[in-house]
């Protein structure tokens, strides 16, 4: 009896493990996917990445944004990483029709104002415009 029933078990853990082994993997939020799909994220996403925003605990590149707050004219998002924390780095505002990013991470009543390759305001704006 002990043995039907470890063979049993044995059988339902390899099949469902194989059933797992079968599911996609969960969709990455990185820029590169989002620009191939037309989202406006990337190119924002790539803007912010492009800045002189001071990246102290993880390199530019495994950055992302998480949209907090956007009317159209400005965008205030969450920089962060994955990580089992909360992996936040800071705060910016990026205000669309002025082409203007801030860091807002200290003091939103003073903004630092950050540098940025202008390439992809253009493409964010040419994005949000269609």
């Amino acid at each position: 009896m002990n043995r039907t029933l470890c063979s049993i078990l044995f059988l339902l853990a390899f099949f469902g493990n194989s059933a797992c082994a079968n599911q996609p993997a969960e969709e990455s939020f990185t820029a590169e996917s989002n620009l191939e799909e037309g989202s406006c994220y990337g190119y924002l996403t790539e803007l912010v990445r492009s800045s002189n925003f001071p990246f102290k605990y993880v390199t530019k590149e495994k950055t992302n944004l998480l949209i907090d707050n956007d009317t159209g004219d400005s965008v205030m998002a969450k920089l962060l990483f994955d990580t089992n924390g909360t992996g936040t780095i800071g705060w910016v505002q990026y205000n669309v029709t002025q082409r203007q990013l801030l860091n807002i991470s200290g003091d939103v009543e003073e903004p630092e104002e950050l540098t940025f390759d202008t390439s992809f305001a253009t493409e964010y704006e040419t994005c949000i415009n269609r």
